[in-house]
């Protein structure tokens, strides 16, 4: 499958249709290269749904802001999401430019914001359980994402390191709500695996 240059994914996965709240952050790893490892940004995301369970999103390869966010709403409008709610950004401006493109009413919010900072309009008190979740998941999970990172050393590209990215953090999800449904790449594949069995194909 071909990728766009900005997803650093190794496949596209499609996402499911509607996120309450989603949370991005920035993860500093280096990627081997001829004249020695080189730092790269890699922007990782969790999204919320409306039944309060948390979903990974997606990483992807960050040249700049300005050039970076609209190719990842393009990736996220690309991938399914048709409705996006409350988002927390390290760049806000730009993704707020961005996203807004693709979904109408969108709210970005500095990364740092908490719940219970001044930056959170007050019309979204009534999503309060969903900017905590949103939180309450991101934050550990960076922690997380981090130590991975460092104990693996120079990658060998972008795409080696998100699929630890996505490995580490599907297993931190799946492991504390174990209600979470598959991945709707991973269900579609078992569907798709069934009906070709049953259809003897």
């Amino acid at each position: 499958m071909n990728i766009s240059p900005i997803n650093a994914e190794s496949e596209c996965e499609p996402l499911c249709r509607s996120y309450v709240c989603a949370v991005f952050d920035v993860l500093s790893l280096r990627i081997q290269g001829e004249a020695g490892p080189r730092p790269v940004p890699l922007l990782w995301a969790i999204g919320i749904l409306s039944d309060h369970l948390p979903h990974y999103l997606g990483a992807w390869h960050m040249r700049g802001p300005e050039d970076s966010w609209p190719a990842v709403a393009d990736d996220l409008r690309d991938r399914g999401i048709e409705r996006l709610r409350i988002v927390f950004a390290p760049d806000p401006v730009e993704t707020q430019a961005a996203l807004a493109a693709h979904y109408r009413g969108v709210t970005v919010v500095p990364a740092a914001a908490s719940i219970d900072d001044s930056l959170i309009d007050p019309a979204l008190s009534g999503h309060r359980p969903y900017i905590e979740r949103a939180l309450n998941v991101a934050g550990p999970l960076n922690l997380r994402l981090k130590r991975a990172v460092a104990r693996h050393g120079p990658f060998a590209a972008a795409s080696a390191a998100a699929a630890l990215v996505r490995g580490s953090a599907d297993r931190y999800i799946y492991a504390n709500w174990p209600a979470h449904p598959e991945p709707p790449m991973r269900a579609m594949r078992e569907t798709t695996s069934w009906t070709m069995t049953a259809t003897g194909g």
